[in-house]
């Protein structure tokens, strides 16, 4: 059926208007994305409403993805980032044919890019988005796994799939497994635990490498054990059930202390926690092992070592800002030079550093408590994060008057922190004249060394990464095949791929004219600042990271 057809049906038997249409169909001009998934996406219908329109109205074939079991080496014929972008799912391969689950199964410039990029004729099923979404986290963002369903909540091996085991139900009982549930998450390398009560019952998942994975729970007759336990550690009110709480706890596990962020939030079935492990350990000490490649981390430290000025680190939450400022003031000369932080909340304390967790309740605002920090004569200011104009200009003035002042902001790229704090209100000659370096960052999942194996891209993947490298000769491409060491995910550990903008006369030039967004970042790319994406492709070629992880982290800039 054309998508003319469609349109008129849609139009007919969902009254979704002419407009609406437009939308969707300008947006897939754009992103080629599959036009029913589009249409969920922008809500003009529900996932299963479309998953019945397109079965009755469109007569689609579908299958249920969670009643089968499909072939790890299947999961393989396709790229993931294909996968995620088209919604797609390779299930079943015989002869020169694959037969593919989408979400739009009618959807034929689809089919003819993932045909493209197989070298096989395709034939599509319908599949509801969901279940879709649910392979792709589970099975190909981990390389393919046992050939087993990812709805029987094994995306981990035995070893690691272990259940927490308690003897009886008691008080003891509810400290035994919060202690467990911290070792796993020391042994496993998580920086989240997250524990949800749902209609079904708990629900235990671990963060990992910055995705979500799921293990067996503690019993549910334990649950109001655990959380009463878990807010006594923390000092938070065992009575207080219907607000949120936030709190802080250590624990002292493998002869080393490790220390808790905990958050409670009140939900229709209960109260969910979530621990955030901030394990001493992961505080790098070397800024090497971050990620940087030598020419930026020169470019960095020549930054640092400035006797005054306003540096940025931004990203989105989850991106390793904070990581990357404590690891910039554990080189600095703390001996000499005084260094004082605000921050919400302390994450990790650093030695002869002063370090402030700010107290909104009690008035102690980012704004105030700058304001006192310079009457006590410091060299360096590190500010957890710039979210109001009055906290931007008080630090900015800071950075004018002799004060090398390392912040936070929340911008998808580097030459867009101006533009932010432009926005925000902030006077363009203060920027020009205070600002001397934003340092954009991603976080991408490491190739496992342990399994790490040279192999082929499919040549549709190289181009969506970068067109010119078709050209090139004697490239090598890398991935992780999976083992015991990285639980079959082929990934082992994260690295940060980063954008250095370096304010140069030129670019102070262009900010104090109010410019747009297309002029600064034209303006820093004559000065040598490479972008996300140019980065992680280096990273790529150089067997740190691979193609899908590259292009799903830095998608945004295509």
């Amino acid at each position: 059926m054309k998508r003319e057809e469609i349109i008129k049906i849609l139009k007919e038997k969902e009254n979704i208007r002419d407009d609406q249409i437009e939308i969707v169909l300008k947006e897939k001009e754009k992103t080629g994305a599959p036009f029913g998934y589009l249409l969920i996406k922008f809500g003009l219908i529900s996932a299963d409403r479309w998953h019945n329109f397109a079965l009755k109205e469109l007569k689609s074939v579908s299958v249920q993805l969670n009643q089968m079991n499909i072939d790890k080496e299947v999961l393989k014929l396709l790229p993931e980032f294909t996968c995620r972008k088209y919604r797609v799912v390779p299930i079943f391969k015989g002869n020169n044919k694959i037969v593919c689950a989408m979400v739009d199964p009618t959807d034929k410039e689809v089919i003819n890019e993932i045909k493209k990029i197989s070298g096989m004729e395709i034939e599509t099923r319908l599949a509801k988005e969901y279940e879709i979404k649910e392979i792709i986290e589970t099975m190909i963002s981990q390389g393919g796994i046992d050939v087993i369903s990812p709805f029987e909540k094994r995306d981990m091996p035995e070893k690691v799939f272990k259940p927490i085991r308690v003897k009886e139900v008691s008080e003891s009982s509810a400290v035994t497994v919060v202690e467990e549930l911290v070792e796993k998450a020391i042994e496993l390398k998580a920086t989240d635990i997250h524990l949800e009560i749902e209609e079904e019952g708990l629900r235990l998942r671990y963060r990992i490498n910055g995705l979500l994975y799921e293990f067996p729970p503690p019993p549910l007759e334990l649950y109001l054990s655990i959380v009463s336990h878990i807010k006594v550690l923390s000092n938070l009110d065992i009575a207080e059930k219907r607000v949120p709480q936030d709190g802080y706890f250590k624990m002292k596990l493998y002869g080393r202390d490790v220390d808790l962020r905990v958050s409670t939030f009140p939900t229709i079935f209960g109260e969910m926690v979530a621990l955030r492990v901030l394990d001493k350990r992961n505080i790098i000490s070397g800024l090497e092992q971050l990620g940087f490649f030598p020419e930026v981390l020169h470019r960095w430290r020549i930054l640092l070592d400035e006797p005054y000025g306003m540096i940025l680190v931004t990203g989105p939450t989850g991106s390793g800002k904070t990581t990357t400022l404590y690891s910039s003031l554990n080189e600095l000369d703390s001996t000499h030079r005084k260094i004082i932080t605000v921050e919400d909340p302390v994450e990790y304390h650093l030695k002869n550093v002063n370090q402030t967790q700010i107290n909104p309740k009690a008035g102690l605002t980012f704004s105030v408590a700058l304001r006192s920090i310079l009457r006590q004569d410091p060299d360096i200011v590190m500010v957890g994060e710039i979210r109001d104009i009055e906290t931007a200009e008080i630090a900015f003035r800071a950075a004018q008057t002799g004060h090398l002042v390392l912040s936070t902001l929340h911008t998808n790229t580097a030459p867009g922190a101006i533009i932010r704090l432009l926005d925000m209100g902030v006077e363009s000659y203060l920027i020009s004249s205070s600002l001397i370096g934003v340092l954009n960052q991603r976080l991408v999942r490491s190739i496992c060394n342990s399994c790490k194996e040279e192999y082929k891209p499919y040549p549709e993947e190289i181009k969506m990464l970068d067109p010119s490298l078709l050209e090139k000769e004697n490239l090598k491409f890398y991935r992780g095949k999976g083992c015991h060491i990285c639980n079959g995910t082929g990934y082992g550990g994260r690295t940060g791929i980063f954008e250095l903008m370096v304010i140069n006369e030129e670019l102070r030039r262009v900010i104090i004219k109010n410019p747009d967004l297309v002029e600064i970042k034209e303006v820093a790319r004559k000065s040598g600042m490479e972008t996300l994406r140019e980065d992680g492709i280096k990273k790529v070629l150089a067997g740190i990271t691979t193609i899908s992880e590259v292009l799903y982290t830095t998608r945004k800039e295509d």
